[in-house]
This record gives structure tokens, C-alpha cells and sequence, in this order.
């Protein structure tokens, strides 16, 4: 997997649009200030959460005793399953409640947005499934500070979150999640080649299926 891959998969699951989504109507009656500070506070919270998992992944991963493999492929269906939820959720009107939202607070900062909308179950998973495969201490590096540029990102849209979505017709908005959703599932596929490859059970996925016997 390229770092492109790596980038793309980062955005889709630890990346900022359903955090930014929620976080819209979550601070609807807060001041600018509040917003900031709540904007600010989830992006540190998925940070150190996300850098956590990068870090101690093969800590997990050996006392556990569980494979690489095994997490790649565990982890290619749960994103799978992920992908399949952006793709072919059902539309749901929403319910109609005349009673104004609760008072925002810096306590939403960590839950819902942070966790588990940020720094996501599925993310989570993806973060210490890559950090399994990376051969080197530079190849972690580069993967921290990928981490690290996304959640600026995430920051980045949070803070600008209203006048960016206010902007973007619902039915785009529709159609990128779509969008979005199968290169994901793509993606989570490749995961469970890699894993099975890995296993033996499949010819590397480097020959050519076309090519002439």
C-alpha cells in the first residue's frame, strides 16, 4: 500500500467531514469562542489517540498474539462494512422535535466528536493494521507525520466548518460520500488481499491476470 492509499484512508476514516457534520449542529447556540475551544479540543483528543495506537500497534499486536495477517483482514472487513454503511445507507428523514438542543459544553469535544466520530473504531483499527505492515523506523515516521497533517486537516475544517458546508448543496455532499464510500471499500479490499497473500492463500497480486499462459 502507497502512501497515497495510506493518505486517503486516514481521510475517509479518522478525516474531519462527519466529525465537521455533527459538530455543526452540536454548537448551533455557542458563541465563536466556544466553538473554537471545543474545535480544538477534539482535534488533540484524536490526536493523541490516533498517535497512541501508531505507536504501541506491534505492542498490541505481539501480546496479543495476533498476525499481521490476521489484522489486515479483520481489519480490510471492518472498513469494508464501514464503506458499505457511506454507499447504501438507507436515507432517514429526521424526526421533528420542537424542543431546543442542549447547551453546548467542552465535555462533546471527546465524546461524540472525538470519539467516536474522529479518531474512529474503524480508524483506529486502520491505524494499527498499516503500522503492522511498515518496515523501517522512517517508514513510522512518515506515517505519524501523515497522521499528524491529517488532524490539521480535521482542524482546519472544523474551524471553517460552517462557511465551508453552507456552500456545498446536500445532494453533492450525498454523491462525495458516495464517492468516497467505494474507494473505501477498495481500499478495505485491498487490505484482505494483503492479509491473505501474506497467508500464502493467494498468488501475489503483482502477476497479471491477463497474462498469456
Amino acid at each position: 500500500m502507497g502512501w497515497t492509499d495510506i493518505f486517503v484512508l486516514l481521510f475517509v476514516t479518522v478525516g474531519p467531514v462527519k466529525a465537521a457534520l455533527l459538530f455543526i449542529g452540536l454548537t448551533k447556540t455557542a458563541d465563536a469562542k466556544l466553538k473554537r475551544a471545543i474545535a480544538i479540543r477534539t482535534v488533540l483528543v484524536s490526536t493523541v489517540i490516533c498517535i497512541i495506537f501508531a505507536v504501541i500497534g506491534a505492542g498490541i499486536l505481539a501480546g496479543l498474539k495476533v498476525s499481521t495477517e490476521a489484522l489486515l483482514i479483520a481489519g480490510g472487513i471492518i472498513l469494508l462494512l464501514f464503506a458499505l454503511d457511506l454507499i447504501l445507507a438507507d436515507e432517514k428523514a429526521p424526526e421533528q422535535n420542537d424542543a431546543p438542543p442542549p447547551a453546548p459544553t467542552l465535555d462533546i469535544a471527546t465524546f461524540p466528536l472525538a470519539v467516536p466520530l474522529m479518531a474512529s473504531p474503524q480508524g483506529l483499527v486502520a491505524i494499527v493494521a498499516i503500522e503492522g505492515t511498515l518496515q523501517s523506523t522512517g517508514q513510522g515516521i512518515v506515517f505519524a507525520c501523515l497522521i499528524l497533517l491529517m488532524m490539521a486537516i480535521n482542524l482546519g475544517v472544523m474551524l471553517a466548518a460552517e462557511k465551508i458546508f453552507s456552500k456545498i448543496p446536500p445532494a453533492i455532499l450525498k454523491i462525495f460520500l458516495r464517492i468516497v464510500g467505494l474507494l473505501l471499500c477498495a481500499l478495505a479490499v485491498q487490505l484482505v488481499i494483503y492479509g491473505l497473500d501474506g497467508l500464502g492463500l493467494i498468488p501475489s497480486p503483482d502477476v497479471e491476470l491477463n497474462s498469456p499462459a
